[in-house]
């Protein structure tokens, strides 16, 4: 009996140290208040910054007068273990316009470009402006922030509900059921490239096996053939919210390892 529990021990214990988180702890060393941004990208072509938070490069005008985000306050999931503060989103003192922030991966396109990987996260919405979906988060295929493998978007229904959609190129898909303001919801998406697809769940069940997503984009060849460079978040003034505890892995069990 003894040894069957000892067993039964460094099998989990084994479990739980095969985890192989590839990036997490985005928001290290930051504190309430900072400013995200350490710089901007202000070319496509520009030098990649591994692991740091940049200014997106945009050519768009909507982005003059716009400011880096700050951190905000901590956000926390049962059965989630990334923890930390988070970005708070939203401008201050009448700025109008969107801007994204990136955390560049890697400045290589062939090192996540083969099978499947996961980018988990926690967003808090108190409100959002109008009823059209806004983009919030996105997984990049070019380090300064464009050309997306994946985009989050929420916004609010006529009900006064929240929604979420998973996007792919000019397609989105819905999830069925809708969310609560003013909650902290747990969100993975999924990159396919043996599939050619994207999936999102919201608040899935924490346990070992992955559960079905909750809307799916199927993509081609063409749209998958480069890898994924970075992360990114978008900025808008219509709406206010929080995003945060990051986490980017290969397996969903790497996603509730502690």
């Amino acid at each position: 009996m003894k040894k069957a529990i000892l067993i039964l021990t460094l099998a989990t214990l084994a479990s739980t140290s095969s985890a192989q988180i590839i990036k997490n702890n985005l928001l290290e060393g930051y504190k309430t208040g900072d400013i995200l941004e350490k710089s901007t990208y202000t070319e496509p072509d520009a030098t990649a910054q591994e692991n740091i938070w940049y200014g997106g490069f945009t050519t768009s005008p909507k982005a003059k007068g716009t400011v880096s985000p700050v951190i905000g306050t901590e956000l926390s999931y049962p059965g989630y273990h990334e923890g930390g503060p988070s970005i708070a989103l939203g401008f201050e003192n009448g700025i109008k316009g969107t801007r994204s922030s990136v955390y560049t991966l890697t400045a290589s396109g062939k090192v996540y470009r083969k099978g499947t990987y996961y980018l988990a996260f926690l967003v808090n919405f108190p409100t959002l402006g109008n009823k059209s979906p806004y983009d919030i988060v996105a997984i990049n295929a070019n380090h300064v922030g464009s050309s997306s493998r994946g985009q989050l978007f929420a916004n609010r229904t006529e009900e006064g509900h929240l929604s979420f959609s998973i996007g792919l190129g000019k397609t989105k898909v819905t999830v069925p059921q809708t969310f609560d303001f003013k909650k902290t919801h747990l969100i993975v998406m999924k990159v396919d490239y043996t599939k050619n697809q994207v999936a999102l769940f919201v608040d899935p069940s924490l346990k070992n096996e992955e559960p079905a997503p909750d809307a799916v984009v199927d993509g081609d060849s063409e749209v998958f053939r480069a890898g994924i460079k970075a992360i990114s978040v978008r900025n808008n003034h219509s709406f206010r919210g929080h995003a945060g505890n990051f986490r980017f892995v290969r397996k969903w069990a790497d996603i509730i390892a502690e």
